[in-house]
């Protein structure tokens, strides 16, 4: 029984590494999108933001601020692995608001530089 037991760790060990620690060349495309101007393309309602409830946010723009999927230079099972900031202003206020929510990559596209609101 204990060369069972023994066995099964060592290929569990042995998928756990192989598997989850990312190559450079992964952990620098993740890095690259970090900074990039996204559009969302899918209808998305947050009811997060306390000055704008209920707010859709298909068709606006923001800026990934963070990628959730690795974690000190492996994978994550995070969900929703992109952190997205946006900006939007508000009747009232003179400055705008700033909230961020999470996406998988299939909800949002990638916005050329140029694009982008400044």
């Amino acid at each position: 029984m204990y060369n069972a037991v023994r066995r099964a760790d060592e290929v569990h060990r042995k998928v756990a590494v192989t598997s989850d620690v990312l190559s450079s060349s992964e952990a620098a495309a993740a890095a690259a999108k970090i900074g990039r101007w996204i559009r969302v393309k899918a209808p998305l309602r947050v009811y997060y933001v306390a000055k704008a409830p209920d707010l859709d946010l298909g068709g606006m723009e923001g800026t990934i601020k963070q990628y959730l999927g690795v974690w000190k230079g492996k994978r994550t099972s995070a969900n929703l692995p992109f952190k997205v900031e946006f900006l939007i202003r508000i009747d009232g206020q003179d400055s705008p608001v700033k909230f961020f929510s999470h996406f998988r990559e299939d909800e949002f596209e990638y916005v050329p530089s140029s694009d982008g609101p400044n």
